[in-house]
């Protein structure tokens, strides 16, 4: 198991959380401040209720600030506060590149660290789903504020930005988890390419699979496709129009499938 980062943790406990209502936390999402604070600083801010505002961390520069306890729901992404944990890297903008961000390595790997030990406290897999607007839509995991606007659907944060180096932080969480390259499977693609590669498997491993139903269909009932009449019902005898040829018609001139035959064997059976 690898040693845990260094790290100077404090306590500045603010008033400013709701009780979890009975519900464990099963996501940890990342937040930006979107301004220059201090760790001890930001907190100090997130302790006065008036400002509506809380996570259960705020760190910076290898200073780690515990402001609400994670058994109780800090104010930080709305209808998802009561299932949620909650760390914001303080000073730091949703704007940021990837080189502003790697400035900050070692507050990512905190970060990191901090999210398995939460994981593991409240028993779900820290997994990553993504972050910056692309994601994995699971019911527990590690992303960031905008996971909850774009895939849980509430609020309008963008944060923590398309900048955060994902698979730096993935790594740290694997590293800090137990986890290899194995366990995770990272997808990394705009909703059209996912799209493209659904359709593709589709063609792939259904296509021929439909195309087996079909002939299976055929050989019973003479019919190979389902057609309709313009109220949208089966179209019964153009569907099913059996085997004339082979097996003869019914009283009403329509051609026996396979089950039509079939069942008068069993009728004529029966009665004999």
């Amino acid at each position: 198991m690898p040693k845990p980062p260094r790290y100077v943790e404090l306590e500045r406990m603010s008033a400013a959380y709701s009780a979890r209502g009975g519900r464990r936390p099963r996501y940890f999402f990342l937040h930006t401040e979107e301004g220059n604070s201090s760790a001890v600083d930001l907190a100090n801010y997130l302790g006065d209720p008036a400002h509506d505002a809380s996570y259960h961390y705020t760190l910076r520069d290898g200073v780690l600030v515990d402001v609400v306890d994670t058994d109780m729901a800090s104010w930080s992404v709305g209808d998802a506060n009561s299932y949620s944990v909650n760390l914001c890297f303080a000073g730091s903008r949703a704007g940021w590149s990837r080189d502003q961000w790697m400035a900050h390595e070692t507050d990512i790997r905190i970060a990191a660290y901090v999210a398995v030990q939460d994981a593991r406290k409240y028993d779900f897999a820290p997994k990553w789903l993504g972050c910056g607007g692309r994601y994995v839509s699971a019911d527990h995991g590690v992303s960031d504020h905008r996971y909850v606007t774009d895939v849980i659907g509430w609020g309008t944060h963008t944060d923590v930005g398309q900048g955060f180096p994902g698979d730096v932080f993935e790594r740290f969480l694997m590293e800090y988890s137990g986890s290899t390259d194995e366990d995770v499977i990272t997808v990394d693609m705009t909703k059209d390419e996912l799209k493209a590669l659904i359709y593709e498997c589709l063609e792939t491993y259904v296509g021929p699979i439909g195309s087996d139903v079909k002939d299976i269909r055929q050989q019973l009932t003479g019919g190979r496709d389902l057609l309709r009449n313009e109220d949208g019902s089966i179209d019964l005898a153009r569907s099913y129009p059996g085997w004339p040829a082979i097996l003869g018609t019914k009283e009403d001139g329509t051609g026996r499938t396979v089950v039509d035959a079939v069942g008068e064997l069993l009728t004529k059976e029966s009665t004999e």
